[in-house]
């Protein structure tokens, strides 16, 4: 029979660890609905790695709670309730796939973990938290590609036209104006075209003579120009754009899983030896057989 306070510390980390997936998965799917995929602030990012790193420290508490079976249920029920309820509104469907996904997944690398401790004579973090860590990690990761894919009529479109247009009209302006500028100078200079023919093809620019190339690619514009190129391009192969855009997702939030876990990494001996000392967590020493092979 378990004590009163087993429960109770239990209980808070529990609700600790629902309250910060909660706000995790809140997020994640704003940052989802958003649809500025291609734009990642500083602070989003330092958001994400630090809750990241904060639910799996967490999660190292509950090692306390190792000595019994239930432990691989209710951990992960934990971090799946909140990844399912912030998504309720969105859609039941589909907060009920995304938080059944995330529990299977957790339970079973818990239960990898939990092997491992009952393996182990002595307890070392690192160790045995690994696979129990990196699936809650993995969770996220997949948790932020899934939105995308199951959610795709609240995703705002993505206008690639534009993205490109943006990046692109200034170093095709200036090339634009380059490549004028040296064929009018061979045209006046070395051609031997009358200063009429001259004319003439500088008026199929919209031109006079004596003004300058950027008039040119001023009244042009070649924003809409790529914009409207690039869309067209892109039109056939529409539906495959979002599965793409799911990938590189899960892939920006496995770096971030990848910081967060070396964070953890350097702090969690640190965090269970403060649980040690203010009593949360308690050495216990068991006589255990041990089998071996040998010839």
């Amino acid at each position: 029979m378990k004590s009163a306070g087993y429960y109770v510390k239990l209980g808070v980390l529990m609700l600790a660890l629902f309250s910060e997936t909660f706000f995790l998965t809140t997020l994640i799917n704003g940052f989802v609905s958003k649809g500025d995929f291609f734009n990642i602030s500083v602070p989003f990012s330092l958001q994400v790695v630090g809750i990241m790193t904060l639910i799996i420290l967490t999660f190292a508490l509950t090692i306390g709670a190792w000595d019994v079976w239930y432990f691989n249920i209710m951990t992960p029920l934990a971090i799946a309730a909140g990844i399912m309820v912030p998504l309720l509104s969105t859609s039941t469907t589909y907060a009920l796939i995304i938080g059944g996904v995330a529990f299977i997944l957790m339970a079973a690398e818990s239960y990898r973990s939990y092997r491992i401790k009952r393996l182990l004579i002595k307890f070392e973090a690192l160790l045995v938290l690994r696979f129990a860590v990196r699936g809650i990690l993995l969770v996220f990761s997949i948790l932020a590609g899934l939105i995308i894919i199951l959610n795709a009529s609240n995703v705002k479109e993505i206008d690639f036209g534009q993205l490109i247009a943006e990046v692109a009209e200034k170093p095709i302006k200036s090339t634009v104006n380059s490549q004028l500028q040296q064929t009018i100078e061979r045209q006046t200079l070395y051609s031997g075209y009358s200063p009429e023919e001259v004319q003439k093809l500088l008026d199929e620019y919209g031109i006079e003579a004596g003004t300058g190339t950027e008039t040119i690619t001023n009244d042009l514009d070649i924003k809409s120009m790529i914009q409207t190129q690039v869309n067209d391009l892109i039109a056939p192969y529409k539906e495959l754009v979002r599965p793409l855009i799911a990938i590189l997702v899960f892939g920006l939030f496995q770096l971030y899983a990848a910081v967060s876990y070396a964070i953890y990494s350097l702090l969690v001996g640190l965090i269970i030896a403060i649980a040690k000392k203010t009593g949360l967590l308690k050495i216990v020493t068991e006589t255990v057989e041990k089998q071996d092979l040998q010839f």
